[in-house]
């Protein structure tokens, strides 16, 4: 590993906490990274500092340099971010408030969450892709899905028929989708609180959607009828027989 100053940038308007971005020597001990720090930072050598490291990210875990130690025998990789407290009392993580609060509260403890916190792996810390790949633009297909929109079906009736409600789409409010349902295909799904109509013929397709009906109905029970020429009916099974005074709850 080697050092480079150039790139040490120390925020020196910070008296009482600084941080840098570090690119340790290998034969570096804290002690001497101490040195280092005092000339850029206008600190006297009597005034006390403490130096902690985070790998990574600065959500890793936060250790507290060894006096003695070096920065490599430490666990201290290039691209480190370490924090240098001035005036202050060493704070080793097995003795922060974090983990006093921890130790004397258990799970009652606001920070419990840390409580079996392990500092993530590189692989896990780093996420690497490749270069952006440019998606193929399917003109024809999306040509395709323009032309195959639904028509929204507008004009219809409904009737509340005791165990039924009614759907009506006569062939004077939608009369090209009665004329395309007379040899074209219908579909209709029931849900709980839905209902969902479907005509199409060629490359067009007319639906209508009902969402948030009144009441519940019961899907298997709910059936269709196409009357050719004349209207298409959606007959839906109520879940409960009460008088539905509207068709859709409001919005």
């Amino acid at each position: 590993m080697t050092c480079k100053k150039r790139r040490t940038n120390v925020c020196s308007q910070l008296p009482s906490r600084a941080a840098l971005v570090l690119w340790p020597c290998s034969f570096w001990a804290c002690q001497e990274l101490k040195e280092q720090l005092r000339e850029p930072l206008g600190l006297t050598a009597e005034t006390p500092l403490a130096l902690s490291y985070q790998n990574g990210s600065r959500n890793s875990v936060k250790k507290v340099l060894e006096e003695k130690q070096g920065l490599a025998e430490q666990g201290v990789e290039d691209g480190a971010c370490v924090t240098v407290k001035v005036d202050a009392m060493e704070v080793r993580p097995e003795n922060s408030f974090l983990r006093e609060s921890i130790r004397n509260n258990g799970g009652n403890s606001y920070y419990y969450a840390h409580a079996n916190e392990k500092e993530l792996p590189p692989e896990l810390r780093y996420v690497y892709g490749g270069d952006p790949i440019k998606l193929e633009s399917n003109t024809e297909g999306d040509a395709l899905k323009a032309e195959k929109a639904a028509k929204a079906l507008t004009h219809y009736s409904w009737a509340d028929e005791g165990d039924f409600v009614c759907i009506y789409v006569s062939a004077e409010g939608e009369p090209e989708a009665i004329e395309a349902a007379k040899d074209g295909d219908v579909k209709v799904q029931f849900e709980a609180r839905s209902a969902e109509l479907r005509i199409s013929k060629d490359s067009k397709e007319y639906a209508l959607s009902l969402r948030q009906l009144e009441g519940e109905i019961v899907p298997d029970e709910s059936k269709h009828r196409v009357s050719a020429g004349k209207r298409v009916t959606l007959k839906m099974k109520k879940k409960r027989t009460v008088t539905w005074t509207r068709l859709q709850q409001s919005k």
